[in-house]
């Protein structure tokens, strides 16, 4: 029985091979004779007509501004020219600002050290949001950010549930 049907599978996908070769090569000669159908003489002339006619919107991944920039390059140029007269202009106009005192020499901004989350840690975090610690308080208290915190408080069970 099983082998029966396994030979009905074999005999189904034969054929399906066979029609899918029929339609390829189908396709190909009403492809190829494409261009005369459409009374053109050559596919050349074909293709020129229907990059004549414009395509639809561009698909794919939208374009950048250097290539957007390349594109109106012309109109770019005459609009720089005016926006550099404008400013230009308002230089002249404008009175200078008053000198700013040295900014101070600080260097990059260092990242804090992580807090270690021990479990003495997290009791005595559990334990002052059950006394009535705000939030905000309670994590400056114990050196901890505030999603640390409601991470802490959502595994001890402390959060209501969101409506819906």
């Amino acid at each position: 029985m099983i082998s029966n049907t396994l030979k009905a599978i074999q005999s189904t996908k034969a054929k399906l091979a066979s029609l899918e070769k029929k339609a390829a090569a189908e396709q190909s000669k009403q492809i190829s004779n494409l261009h005369s159908e459409a009374g053109f003489e050559t596919r050349a002339e074909l293709i020129e007509a229907l990059q004549a006619l414009g395509g639809s919107k561009r698909r794919g991944r939208k374009a950048t501004k250097k290539a957007k920039k390349a594109v109106k390059a012309p109109k770019a140029k005459k609009a720089a020219k005016k926006k550099v007269a404008k400013k230009v202009a308002k230089k002249a106009v404008k009175a200078p600002k008053p000198a700013k005192a040295a900014p101070k020499a600080t260097g990059a901004k260092k990242r804090a050290k992580r807090t270690k989350i021990t479990p003495a840690l997290r009791n005595n975090i559990i334990a002052a949001v059950k006394a009535g610690g705000k939030g905000t308080a309670v994590a400056k208290k114990f050196g901890v950010s505030i999603p640390t915190l409601h991470n802490i408080k959502k595994a001890a069970g402390l959060t209501k549930a969101r409506k819906k």
